[in-house]
């Protein structure tokens, strides 16, 4: 059921009343237990109260609004071990950022859609997404092998040049952009290297989920 259009906002909620008729007409929030909008949850959340601006772990830039840098209750695994080494703000050694996403032909890690022939043939190789800027300064054509480099190792991937990614100005300076897609692995029809490699071992402070779409890389033509 949802809130009535028709509930006047000085209606009054009946003293034997279930569900919406317990709730008056100054109280339209269904899902909770008391009618009323929350602005933060009184347990349960690790951060809060009300949002604010973070980079992320891995960043090429100084926070533009705060001294604190990151997140401080975010999730760091393995600090300091040689497989999770992080870039510091600025790294010039890891000047480019770097999302990861999915695909519509491909599920999760791909361990199911990459033995399928129509989905492999479909999306049959890992690729990288890098924009004309990025791709003219490295001598990077489209279909170019190229290495892609994090803190944690490098793995290897097909150039796909488009316009549909490229160069973002933040903090006065242009910061290069590129993305890849996480679904492939050493088995099944399509194979690639894994670029879950390249990721921190960082997450966020609720759920742990990884910070796998914005982190710094290098990348060059193989």
């Amino acid at each position: 059921p949802d809130f009535g259009a028709t509930k006047a906002p000085d209606a009054q909620p009946k003293p034997d009343g279930i569900a919406l008729d317990a709730l008056s007409g100054t109280q339209p929030f269904i899902m909770r237990a008391d009618g009323r909008g929350w602005l933060f949850v009184p347990a349960g959340l690790v951060d809060g109260p009300l949002p604010t601006h973070y980079e992320p772990h891995e960043s090429p830039i100084q926070n533009p609004l705060y001294k604190q840098q990151t997140s401080p209750v975010h999730k760091v695994w393995a600090p300091g071990k040689p497989y999770n080494k992080l870039a510091a703000v600025g790294d010039p050694k890891f000047p480019y950022v770097i999302s990861t996403y999915r695909l519509t032909e491909h599920y999760l890690a791909g361990a199911m859609s990459r033995w399928l022939p129509w989905l492999a043939e479909l999306q049959p190789e890992l690729f990288i997404e890098l924009g004309h800027d990025l791709a003219k300064e490295k001598g990077i054509k489209n279909l170019d092998w190229v290495v892609v480099s994090s803190p944690r190792g490098h793995i290897r991937a097909k150039a796909l040049v488009t316009h549909r990614i490229g160069v973002m100005h933040i903090a006065g300076k242009p910061i290069h952009h590129v993305g890849m897609p996480w679904h492939w692995g050493w088995m099944g029809l399509s194979t690639g290297d894994v670029v879950n490699d390249l990721t921190s071992w960082v997450g966020d402070p609720n759920v742990s989920i990884h910070e796998g779409k914005a982190f710094v890389c290098n990348v060059e033509k193989a």
